[in-house]
């Protein structure tokens, strides 16, 4: 678990590089913000397009080796936003990158079979929290490397994160253990038979997309994760934006203010999600958070244009927010049968990319139609909508925990 912890950290510290360089880098090859956005939603829908593929193949053939493909992936990504020189190959960079970030849900599927029912919670949100790290020192140091000489330099960044996340293929090829219940089985058992007569008792549940999806239990989690997706990316798309309109601060200043944000999230995710899940359950824990999530949005749309609002109002909605994927994929994972769960956990990370393909591209039409808080009306409803849904699921199931489907 350490291991492909710090695999993903690393990765996501190359990510979180980017993701402040963003609006000035639009701007500097002559697009505005509706672009800047669009950038992100590329992203998203090419995460959407392969993410559960990739889960579905790390099923079949092993977390290992895909998890491995998707790291080289993102370094070949990376490599070409270094070499870009205009707005055109920004977009076809974003887009290869986005098609690797299936290994979310890949890495998903790993603390998954490593982990038991009592303890699925909580190894959902040290992913989290390997997010929240690598954000809490990823846009920082790109805001750093981007402003060595003079205007947005996107070299520095873009090769230092193909660095990373070569590193974390490495990583990942020598150290991360198989453990995809089907491959270690059949290396456990290589002399079985190519022809075995179906048990109907022990068969391979169905990975088809519909027979995942339509299931009563299952359905309104993949409804929940597009929604999240959307508040979520609202925020995050439209922050850098927001602080480089309101407060007219550079990509140093929105790195270093996502760095901290970055920071809190970690802090949360790996110290108190776990114990939180454990006390009041998933869903309670989403109904508390979206309480903080609405707050911050009101601070930043009421409150004074001022570091005050964003020190405020930023870490409440993006912390709060960041407990939606560690709840929603840890009550997936338990009302799913353990041999699909790859395929599983790609599909919702995928299903959640058809909200960060539409969240995103809202929030440029109404930062740039309407004002600049407008967006966050929108994650305000969200939230909303989150408390709303997890309250009708705690009249349904009653009980803290969800019981496993029988192996």
């Amino acid at each position: 678990m350490p291991v492909i912890l710090l695999a993903i950290f690393i990765d996501l510290v190359g990510f979180g590089m980017i993701v402040p360089l963003l609006p000035f880098l639009t701007l500097q090859y002559g697009g505005d913000t509706f672009t800047g956005t669009a950038l992100i939603s590329v992203y998203a829908l090419a995460a959407f397009s392969l993410g559960p593929i990739l889960g579905r193949i790390s099923d079949r053939v092993g977390r290992k080796p895909t998890l491995a493909v998707t790291f080289l992936g993102a370094a070949l990504a990376y490599l070409l936003l270094a070499m870009s020189t205009s707005l055109w190959m920004v977009f076809v960079a974003r887009a290869i990158s986005g098609a690797m970030t299936g290994n979310i849900g890949i890495v998903m599927a790993v603390m998954a079979d490593m982990t038991d029912e009592e303890n699925r919670g909580k190894a959902m949100a040290r992913i989290g929290g390997a997010f929240g790290l690598g954000f809490a020192f990823g846009p920082g140091l790109g805001g750093y490397l981007s402003s060595i000489g003079g205007e947005t330099n996107i070299f520095l960044p873009g090769m230092a994160a193909c660095g990373l996340s070569l590193l974390a293929m490495i990583l990942t090829a020598i150290y991360v253990p198989e453990t995809n219940p089907a491959s270690v089985e059949n290396k456990n058992e290589p002399n079985q038979p190519d022809t075995v007569t179906p048990n109907p008792l022990t068969e391979v549940p169905s990975n088809r997309w519909r027979a995942i999806i339509l299931v009563p239990d299952r359905l309104p989690l993949f409804i929940m994760f597009v929604v999240t997706a959307v508040g979520q990316s609202i925020s995050f798309s439209i922050a850098p934006f927001w602080m480089a309109a309101v407060l007219n601060w550079t990509e140093l200043e929105v790195g270093f203010i996502l760095m901290g944000v970055g920071g809190l999230v970690f802090v949360f995710q790996v110290w108190l999600v776990g114990p939180l899940f454990k006390a009041i359950g998933e869903i309670r824990s989403l109904q508390l958070c979206s309480i903080f999530h609405i707050a911050g949005c009101l601070v930043i749309v009421l409150g004074p244009a001022s570091i005050y609002t964003v020190a405020v109002g930023f870490p409440l909605v993006l912390g709060a927010l960041s407990v939606s994927y560690p709840a929603l994929n840890s009550l997936l994972s338990r009302r799913t049968d353990r041999r699909i769960q790859g395929a599983a956990l790609g599909l919702s990370n995928g299903v959640s990319s058809l909200g960060r393909i539409a969240g995103p591209l809202a929030a440029g039409i109404l930062f740039s139609a309407a004002t600049p808080g407008a967006p966050f009306v929108v994650v305000t409803m969200i939230g909303l909508t989150i408390f709303g849904w997890a309250w009708l699921e705690h009249i349904r199931r009653p009980y803290r925990r969800t019981p496993a489907p029988p192996e």
